[in-house]
Order: structure tokens, then sequence, then C-alpha cells
């Protein structure tokens, strides 16, 4: 097993630095055809507190509606600038993720999980997909397991990251019991990575033809939000941009976040050591590749 590390202080201010370009470039082609998005997660966390990327991440996470999120995928590939790429299952077929990144070419970051897949591994942001949640909260529970299931059983095509039933890439393999994992290889076995998805897809959406309270990535507990606040958003500063987050931004964050605060010192060493495999800003950059 590698030692894990953490990032350097110029490392990761190089990678904030990239992470506000692509953020930039999404906002740029979000704005030019009317698509609305909102900051989510620790980015929104970052946002509410520092106006900016907080110090210790190494992500950007946004969020779109469906209908905005699959206009996205059809308008952005043509929008965007030479060295940006918009990956997901339609335009980089081995992607274990279930939704788009919007990635820099040239650069390199390398997860030990995703290292051997044949995937664009250039530095990302993540565009999540929200769709509305069953008020029924047995529905939706039967509706987050379902998605699961099958987000694992896409990742499960590219990498399998479990205990049972595969060469597992990971030492700390999530707890899934010996069944869903035989039912995953299974589904694997059965069916194309494509029809996975649509699958997928249609387990997500299946709440969307109804008048709901909430909107969420399904997959997770957190990231809700009430439609009331997909349709009040506005711009907030974030480093040297301005974006899009919802109105009411702190009553969404502890909506979904109850003990919501600003991280101390020892808190961000705590969450910090997600540092790539391989981390690289380029050829051009004075900041070379960098191995674990």
């Amino acid at each position: 097993m590698k030692q894990l590390r953490n990032y350097t202080p110029d490392e990761l201010s190089r990678l904030h630095a990239e992470l506000y370009a692509l953020l930039g470039e999404a906002d740029r082609v979000c704005r030019k055809h009317g698509i609305p998005y909102f900051l989510v997660g620790g980015t929104a966390i970052g946002a509410l507190y520092d106006q900016a990327i907080l110090p210790w991440d190494d992500d950007v996470d946004i969020g779109m509606t469906r209908d905005a999120y699959e206009r996205f995928l059809q308008v952005a590939p043509a929008e965007l600038g030479k060295d940006y790429f918009l990956s997901w299952v339609g335009t980089d077929p081995h992607t274990p993720y279930y939704y788009a990144k919007l990635k820099k070419n040239g650069t390199l970051f390398v997860e030990p999980l995703f290292r051997d897949v044949p995937m664009h591994q250039g530095i990302y942001i993540d565009i999540l997909p929200f769709d509305r949640v069953p008020d029924n909260r047995f529905v939706h529970r039967a509706q987050r397991a379902a998605v699961n299931f099958l987000k694992c059983c896409l990742m499960g095509k590219e990498a399998w990251l479990w205990r049972y039933f595969g060469r597992c890439r990971t030492d700390n393999p999530s707890r899934r019991g010996p069944l869903p994992c035989l039912l995953n290889r299974v589904a694997d076995a059965l069916l194309s990575k494509r029809q996975i998805y649509r699958l997928m897809r249609a387990a997500q959406t299946l709440a969307n033809g109804r008048r709901t309270r909430y909107f969420s990535n399904i997959v997770t507990t957190t990231d809700y939000i009430a439609e009331d606040d997909v349709r009040d958003l506005r711009r907030v500063p974030f480093g040297p941009l301005s974006v899009t987050a919802p109105a009411r931004l702190e009553a969404f964050l502890r909506h979904n976040y109850p003990s919501l605060h600003r991280y101390d010192e020892h808190e961000q060493q705590r969450v910090a050591g997600h540092c790539p495999e391989v981390l690289s800003f380029g050829p051009d950059s004075s900041l070379k590749t960098s191995q674990i």
C-alpha cells in the first residue's frame, strides 16, 4: 500500500487556480445559453464562509436540475475552449462516474482507484444532475437504494471496489455484503454500460413528472435543495469569479449540514489527504508531475 501524503502549498495553490479556471469556463457556457446551476457541497460551504475554495479543498462541485444538466451536455462540447473536455459516458466511454466532469486538457489528476481506467485523467470539476425527490420517504429510500446499486454496476464495469466476487482495487473496500456484490457482478455480465446508465437515469428521474418539495442528486443523503431555492439563485463572489448559488445559501446548507461551521485548523488537517497518485499541471508548468 502506498503512503498517502498531503499537497504541498504550491500544489494546492496551483490546483485552486486550475479549478477556478474550470469553473469560470462552465459558468461562461451556462451564461451564454441561459443554463442555471448552483454550487453544492464543500464548494457552497466555501462560498458562504470564505467566498472562495476552502483552503484545504481540492475539488469543486456544481449542480443542475435534470433539464439544465442535459442541455449542458448537449451544448458544452461545441462551446468549450480548446483547453477543456466534457467527460461523461457519452464522450468518455470508460468513465466510471454517473455524472459529468469538466476536465483540463494537458493535465493529470490520477486517483489510485482508477489509475488503469483508459479515460481522460485531467484535473476536473464535478457537474451533478439533480432530480426531484419523491415526497414519500419509503419510496425515496427505495429509489436511492436502486440508484446506488446501479451506480456500483456502472463503476464495476471499469474497476471492482468491493471485497467479494472480483479483484478489489482498494485496500479499504466499502461495506457491501456478498449478495449485492454478486448481483452487481451478474448485472455487469448481462448488461452493457450504456444499458446500466439508461436504467440509472430512469431510476433517478422517476419523480420528475410530479410536483415535489426537493431536488437532490439521489445518490447521497445531503445536498437536498428546495424547489424555491432552485428558482431563486443569485450571483455570489467566489475567489476571482462571480458564480451562481442559492440566494438563501446558509439556509440551504444548514438543511443539509445541521452542524455547519467553518472548520478550524485541526479539522482541516483531518479532512485533508485526498492528494492523487499523479498530479501534473502540464508541460509548461513550473510544477511538474508529482507521484506518490
